[in-house]
């Protein structure tokens, strides 16, 4: 078995807050105590919702954020470990896609100008090269190399986001992070880009970490899904077996929070009810406040990952929930239909 591209262990990062100038500091766990590895052309979702901590992960993983706590490796390099030009090197083995295209693009450059940027920037070729092979790039990720010279605001929506993947893989890089990629997209072009993603990856030398909050995209793009919530993974496993028998009750609500096109369906009551409660994350179960399955062990002990079935989750009852996603009566409510097509 081949070494790890990425490994992740014990990552923790913490935030300060002030409120006043006489208030005592706080702080808030965005990522808590993850572990994770990623093979080379290995694909991982990361899901969860808005403020599960998903895109700083991202950040730790390629060194934008400092944790404090726990060890990122990549390559067998350590982040703590590397110098100046080792975090240069880095740099070219690895990018970044960001949410909005529109935003991570300098409106004052061409297209041409921003892919081909990464090259000159390390010294990699000529500037004649350079925009050659920027071109090339274009006509890879489906756009035409006449686009070269046009800027950002003469570009749709899915034109942007192909521009700012082409930059991402100008320099051929092994890992490449995809923060929220297709979610200001419209489902037409989701679509598009999803197709795109998909057959660079089966043409390229690439991993990729796709965190996303859509549970309809990820299951076509990755082959190992994380889901996180208040900082810690709650679970992990193949994709497939995650999406057929969720074993914890917030991956269960999450697939059963995804709209069906059968309009016979309708979605009366929320799968998850409450709000996150940042405050329960130190002792017991984060999620006990909102799962209709919490015990009174679930507020005195911490669930660590542990391996149910095919996968790893951090519940009290994993490995005795039904494999339906059924409610605490038993009866199955219009949700569980479009969560057990989706598994199919």
């Amino acid at each position: 078995m081949s070494a790890p591209l990425l490994k992740v262990s014990g990552l923790t990062k913490a935030f300060r807050h002030k409120t006043g100038f006489f208030a005592r500091p706080t702080s808030q766990l965005a990522v808590n105590s993850i572990d994770l590895e990623l093979a080379p052309h290995e694909r991982i979702g990361v899901v969860g919702e808005s403020g599960s901590g998903k895109s700083t992960l991202g950040r730790l993983l390629l060194g934008l954020t400092e944790p404090t706590e726990g060890d990122v490796w990549f390559e067998g390099v350590n982040h703590k470990e590397r110098r100046e030009r080792d975090w240069k090197a880095f740099r070219m083995r690895t990018a970044l896609v960001q949410q909005n295209p529109l935003s991570a693009l300098n409106p004052q450059m061409t297209v041409g100008q921003q892919i081909a940027e990464g090259l000159l920037v390390h010294h990699v070729c000529n500037r004649n090269f350079a925009y050659e092979r920027a071109a090339a790039m274009l006509e890879r990720v489906g756009l035409p190399g006449a686009m070269m010279n046009r800027y950002p605001h003469q570009m749709s929506g899915g034109q942007r986001q192909r521009v700012v993947i082409a930059r991402a893989l100008i320099l051929d890089p092994r890992l490449v992070v995809f923060d929220e990629a297709v979610s200001a997209l419209d489902v037409s072009v989701q679509a598009q880009v999803v197709a795109l993603l998909r057959s660079l990856w089966q043409e390229l030398d690439l991993a990729y970490v796709f965190i996303t909050h859509d549970l309809r995209i990820v299951r076509h793009l990755v082959d190992r899904i994380a889901v996180m919530y208040l900082g810690r993974v709650v679970e992990m496993g193949d994709i497939r077996s995650v999406y057929a028998w969720p074993r914890h009750p917030y991956t269960r609500a999450l697939l059963a929070s995804v709209p069906s096109l059968d309009p016979a369906i309708r979605n009366i009551e929320p799968p998850i009810k409450g709000e996150r409660d940042a405050s329960k994350v130190s002792t017991g179960c984060a999620f006990r406040s909102r799962c209709p399955f919490a015990i009174d062990r679930c507020a005195i002990e911490t669930p660590e990952l542990r391996h149910v079935g095919g996968q790893q989750v951090a519940c009290h009852l994993a490995d005795e929930l039904p494999k339906s996603i059924a409610s605490p009566g038993g009866t199955l409510s219009p949700r569980t239909a479009v969560a057990q097509e989706m598994a199919l």
